[in-house]
Protein backbone atom coordinates (compact mmCIF):
# COMPACT_ATOMS: atom_id res chain seq x y z
CA UNK A 1 0.00 0.00 0.00
CA UNK A 2 1.38 3.20 -1.32
CA UNK A 3 0.34 6.55 0.23
CA UNK A 4 -0.70 9.16 -2.17
CA UNK A 5 -2.15 11.71 0.24
CA UNK A 6 -5.34 11.20 2.51
CA UNK A 7 -5.48 7.20 1.54
CA UNK A 8 -3.24 4.41 0.08
CA UNK A 9 -2.83 2.77 -3.34
CA UNK A 10 -2.22 -1.22 -3.80
CA UNK A 11 0.46 -1.59 -5.85
CA UNK A 12 2.32 -4.98 -7.35
CA UNK A 13 6.03 -4.67 -8.43
CA UNK A 14 7.88 -6.93 -9.94
CA UNK A 15 11.39 -7.26 -11.67
CA UNK A 16 14.49 -5.21 -11.76
CA UNK A 17 15.44 -2.37 -14.24
CA UNK A 18 13.78 1.10 -15.73
CA UNK A 19 10.22 1.52 -14.33
CA UNK A 20 7.64 0.53 -16.79
CA UNK A 21 3.77 1.33 -15.29
CA UNK A 22 0.45 -0.36 -16.59
CA UNK A 23 -2.31 1.38 -16.10
CA UNK A 24 -5.40 -1.05 -16.99
CA UNK A 25 -9.14 -0.72 -17.92
CA UNK A 26 -12.45 0.79 -17.84
CA UNK A 27 -12.89 -0.80 -13.71
CA UNK A 28 -9.61 0.36 -12.73
CA UNK A 29 -8.66 -2.76 -11.28
CA UNK A 30 -4.86 -3.10 -12.32
CA UNK A 31 -3.35 -6.29 -10.54
CA UNK A 32 -4.42 -9.22 -12.12
CA UNK A 33 -5.46 -7.85 -15.14
CA UNK A 34 -2.76 -7.55 -17.12
CA UNK A 35 -2.44 -11.30 -17.08
CA UNK A 36 0.47 -13.15 -15.72
CA UNK A 37 2.23 -13.39 -19.24
CA UNK A 38 2.61 -10.15 -20.05
CA UNK A 39 3.81 -9.20 -16.70
CA UNK A 40 6.72 -12.02 -16.55
CA UNK A 41 8.10 -10.81 -19.94
CA UNK A 42 8.11 -7.48 -18.91
CA UNK A 43 9.68 -8.12 -15.35
CA UNK A 44 12.52 -10.04 -17.49
CA UNK A 45 13.69 -6.47 -18.42
CA UNK A 46 12.05 -3.90 -16.49
CA UNK A 47 10.77 -3.18 -13.25
CA UNK A 48 7.09 -3.29 -13.74
CA UNK A 49 4.16 -1.40 -11.73
CA UNK A 50 0.76 -2.22 -11.09
CA UNK A 51 -1.80 -1.19 -9.65
CA UNK A 52 -5.62 -0.61 -8.53
CA UNK A 53 -6.85 3.20 -8.65
CA UNK A 54 -8.52 5.04 -6.12
CA UNK A 55 -11.74 3.29 -3.87
CA UNK A 56 -11.02 0.17 -6.34
CA UNK A 57 -9.92 -3.32 -5.69
CA UNK A 58 -7.41 -3.22 -2.77
CA UNK A 59 -7.16 0.69 -2.70
CA UNK A 60 -8.36 3.22 -0.80
CA UNK A 61 -10.04 6.32 -1.04
CA UNK A 62 -13.08 6.95 -2.95
CA UNK A 63 -13.86 6.25 -6.62
CA UNK A 64 -14.21 8.69 -9.50
CA UNK A 65 -14.90 8.99 -13.14
CA UNK A 66 -12.58 12.05 -13.62
CA UNK A 67 -10.20 10.94 -15.34
CA UNK A 68 -7.91 14.20 -14.47
CA UNK A 69 -8.09 13.20 -11.26
CA UNK A 70 -6.98 9.44 -12.38
CA UNK A 71 -3.91 11.26 -13.15
CA UNK A 72 -2.91 12.99 -10.96
CA UNK A 73 -3.03 9.77 -8.42
CA UNK A 74 -0.97 8.31 -11.05
CA UNK A 75 1.78 11.23 -10.67
CA UNK A 76 1.60 11.02 -7.00
CA UNK A 77 1.89 7.34 -6.81
CA UNK A 78 5.54 7.05 -9.12
CA UNK A 79 6.40 9.91 -7.03
CA UNK A 80 5.40 8.43 -4.02
CA UNK A 81 7.33 5.30 -4.57
CA UNK A 82 10.54 6.93 -5.77
CA UNK A 83 10.63 5.43 -9.12
CA UNK A 84 13.46 6.57 -11.31
CA UNK A 85 11.83 9.11 -13.11
CA UNK A 86 11.32 9.55 -16.49
CA UNK A 87 9.53 6.13 -16.79
CA UNK A 88 7.77 3.67 -19.62
CA UNK A 89 4.25 4.30 -18.95
CA UNK A 90 1.51 2.00 -21.00
CA UNK A 91 -1.87 2.21 -20.93
CA UNK A 92 -5.08 -0.17 -22.14
CA UNK A 93 -8.35 0.52 -23.21
CA UNK A 94 -9.65 3.22 -21.02
CA UNK A 95 -6.43 3.53 -19.08
CA UNK A 96 -4.79 4.86 -22.09
CA UNK A 97 -7.04 8.02 -21.80
CA UNK A 98 -5.33 8.53 -17.93
CA UNK A 99 -1.69 7.93 -19.41
CA UNK A 100 -2.32 10.56 -21.67
CA UNK A 101 -3.92 12.94 -19.35
CA UNK A 102 -1.13 12.46 -16.96
CA UNK A 103 1.61 12.68 -19.90
CA UNK A 104 0.12 15.86 -20.93
CA UNK A 105 0.24 17.36 -17.15
CA UNK A 106 3.17 15.62 -15.99
CA UNK A 107 5.64 15.40 -18.84
CA UNK A 108 8.80 14.64 -16.80
CA UNK A 109 7.31 11.89 -15.67
CA UNK A 110 7.56 10.07 -19.17
CA UNK A 111 10.26 8.79 -21.36
CA UNK A 112 8.11 6.92 -23.58
CA UNK A 113 4.38 5.87 -23.75
CA UNK A 114 2.47 2.57 -25.11
CA UNK A 115 -1.35 2.45 -25.88
CA UNK A 116 -3.04 -0.81 -26.00
CA UNK A 117 -5.47 -0.52 -27.84
CA UNK A 118 -7.02 2.77 -26.64
CA UNK A 119 -10.72 4.17 -25.67
CA UNK A 120 -10.45 7.08 -28.65
CA UNK A 121 -10.94 11.24 -27.65
CA UNK A 122 -12.90 13.19 -28.62
CA UNK A 123 -16.68 12.32 -29.71
CA UNK A 124 -16.83 9.37 -32.21
CA UNK A 125 -19.14 10.07 -35.31
CA UNK A 126 -22.91 9.14 -34.23
CA UNK A 127 -26.59 10.93 -33.05
CA UNK A 128 -25.40 12.52 -29.86
CA UNK A 129 -28.87 11.49 -28.31
CA UNK A 130 -27.85 8.00 -28.88
CA UNK A 131 -24.24 8.30 -27.14
CA UNK A 132 -25.78 10.06 -24.31
CA UNK A 133 -28.74 7.05 -24.02
CA UNK A 134 -25.96 4.41 -24.17
CA UNK A 135 -23.56 6.04 -21.62
CA UNK A 136 -26.31 7.14 -19.49
CA UNK A 137 -28.02 3.35 -19.83
CA UNK A 138 -24.78 1.05 -19.88
CA UNK A 139 -23.81 2.22 -15.82
CA UNK A 140 -27.33 1.48 -14.51
CA UNK A 141 -27.58 -1.99 -16.38
CA UNK A 142 -24.49 -2.87 -14.80
CA UNK A 143 -25.56 -2.12 -11.40
CA UNK A 144 -28.42 -3.65 -11.54
CA UNK A 145 -26.37 -7.16 -12.47
CA UNK A 146 -24.11 -6.20 -9.63
CA UNK A 147 -27.38 -6.44 -7.27
CA UNK A 148 -27.99 -10.15 -8.35
CA UNK A 149 -24.51 -10.97 -6.77
CA UNK A 150 -21.89 -13.06 -7.85
CA UNK A 151 -18.05 -12.68 -7.68
CA UNK A 152 -17.89 -10.06 -10.40
CA UNK A 153 -20.44 -7.75 -8.64
CA UNK A 154 -17.34 -5.29 -7.42
CA UNK A 155 -16.18 -5.04 -10.92
CA UNK A 156 -19.32 -4.13 -12.28
CA UNK A 157 -19.82 -1.44 -10.04
CA UNK A 158 -16.71 -0.02 -10.33
CA UNK A 159 -16.99 -0.40 -14.35
CA UNK A 160 -20.36 1.14 -14.33
CA UNK A 161 -18.84 4.58 -12.39
CA UNK A 162 -16.06 4.63 -14.88
CA UNK A 163 -18.81 4.38 -17.80
CA UNK A 164 -21.11 6.86 -16.61
CA UNK A 165 -18.05 9.99 -17.07
CA UNK A 166 -16.71 8.01 -20.29
CA UNK A 167 -17.88 11.04 -22.54
CA UNK A 168 -16.57 13.55 -20.22
CA UNK A 169 -13.44 11.69 -20.27
CA UNK A 170 -12.78 11.35 -23.71
CA UNK A 171 -13.31 14.94 -23.69
CA UNK A 172 -10.86 15.50 -21.04
CA UNK A 173 -7.75 13.36 -23.29
CA UNK A 174 -8.99 15.26 -26.76
CA UNK A 175 -8.36 18.37 -24.72
CA UNK A 176 -4.86 17.52 -23.21
CA UNK A 177 -3.76 16.21 -26.95
CA UNK A 178 -4.45 19.97 -27.64
CA UNK A 179 -3.45 21.75 -25.16
CA UNK A 180 -0.87 21.31 -24.02
CA UNK A 181 0.03 18.44 -26.05
CA UNK A 182 1.84 14.84 -25.01
CA UNK A 183 5.31 15.54 -24.63
CA UNK A 184 7.98 14.51 -27.10
CA UNK A 185 8.61 11.00 -26.39
CA UNK A 186 9.04 7.68 -28.33
CA UNK A 187 4.82 6.33 -28.68
CA UNK A 188 3.82 3.35 -30.19
CA UNK A 189 -0.11 2.47 -30.13
CA UNK A 190 -1.48 -1.01 -30.17
CA UNK A 191 -4.53 -1.39 -32.44
CA UNK A 192 -6.44 -4.77 -32.63
CA UNK A 193 -6.67 -6.52 -35.47
CA UNK A 194 -10.12 -8.28 -34.84
CA UNK A 195 -12.69 -6.26 -34.28
CA UNK A 196 -16.08 -6.54 -33.52
CA UNK A 197 -19.27 -5.24 -36.07
CA UNK A 198 -19.64 -1.90 -35.71
CA UNK A 199 -20.52 1.40 -38.53
CA UNK A 200 -17.47 2.12 -40.73
CA UNK A 201 -17.69 5.51 -40.05
CA UNK A 202 -16.80 4.38 -36.05
CA UNK A 203 -14.07 2.29 -37.40
CA UNK A 204 -12.81 5.05 -39.57
CA UNK A 205 -12.59 7.63 -36.72
CA UNK A 206 -10.98 4.38 -34.51
CA UNK A 207 -8.80 3.94 -36.60
CA UNK A 208 -7.90 7.69 -37.01
CA UNK A 209 -7.32 8.56 -33.74
CA UNK A 210 -5.02 5.89 -33.66
CA UNK A 211 -2.87 6.85 -35.86
CA UNK A 212 -3.23 10.47 -34.93
CA UNK A 213 -2.33 9.39 -31.56
CA UNK A 214 0.97 7.46 -32.92
CA UNK A 215 1.61 10.73 -34.94
CA UNK A 216 2.24 12.86 -31.63
CA UNK A 217 5.68 11.40 -31.92
CA UNK A 218 8.27 12.21 -34.04
CA UNK A 219 9.27 8.36 -34.73
CA UNK A 220 5.65 7.12 -33.21
CA UNK A 221 4.44 3.84 -34.81
CA UNK A 222 0.95 1.85 -35.27
CA UNK A 223 1.49 -1.80 -34.58
CA UNK A 224 -1.51 -3.83 -35.52
CA UNK A 225 -2.28 -7.05 -33.01
CA UNK A 226 -3.42 -8.95 -36.23
CA UNK A 227 -4.32 -12.10 -34.24
CA UNK A 228 -5.91 -10.05 -31.19
CA UNK A 229 -9.45 -8.46 -30.45
CA UNK A 230 -9.47 -5.95 -27.39
CA UNK A 231 -8.00 -8.40 -24.92
CA UNK A 232 -4.53 -7.76 -26.58
CA UNK A 233 -2.50 -8.73 -23.28
CA UNK A 234 -3.90 -11.95 -23.31
CA UNK A 235 -4.13 -12.74 -27.23
CA UNK A 236 -0.76 -11.17 -28.04
CA UNK A 237 1.07 -10.35 -25.29
CA UNK A 238 4.41 -10.55 -26.73
CA UNK A 239 3.76 -7.61 -29.14
CA UNK A 240 3.14 -4.73 -26.07
CA UNK A 241 6.47 -6.56 -24.44
CA UNK A 242 8.34 -6.17 -27.77
CA UNK A 243 7.04 -2.25 -28.01
CA UNK A 244 8.39 -1.82 -24.17
CA UNK A 245 11.28 -3.26 -24.76
CA UNK A 246 11.39 -1.27 -28.05
CA UNK A 247 11.63 1.79 -26.04
CA UNK A 248 13.51 0.96 -23.45
CA UNK A 249 16.22 0.23 -25.56
CA UNK A 250 15.72 3.73 -27.50
CA UNK A 251 15.77 5.50 -24.30
CA UNK A 252 19.30 7.77 -23.81
CA UNK A 253 21.29 7.07 -20.77
CA UNK A 254 21.05 10.34 -19.48
CA UNK A 255 16.82 9.84 -19.84
CA UNK A 256 16.91 6.28 -18.53
CA UNK A 257 18.97 7.74 -15.01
Amino acid sequence: MVEVGDYALRVRVAGEGPPVILDCGGAGQGLGAWGTALEQALADRATVVTYDRAGVGGSGGRQTGDVTAMADDLHRLVNAMDLPLPATFVGWSFGALVTQVHAARYPDDVAGLVFVDPTVAGTPPGFAFAQRLSFALAPKLLRLRAAFGGGNAQALRELAVTLAGMRQAMAEAEKARAEPGLPRVPIRVITAGKRPRMPRSQLDYLTADHRALAGEAPLGRVVVAEKASHQVPFEQPELIADAVGELLRSTPPEVAG
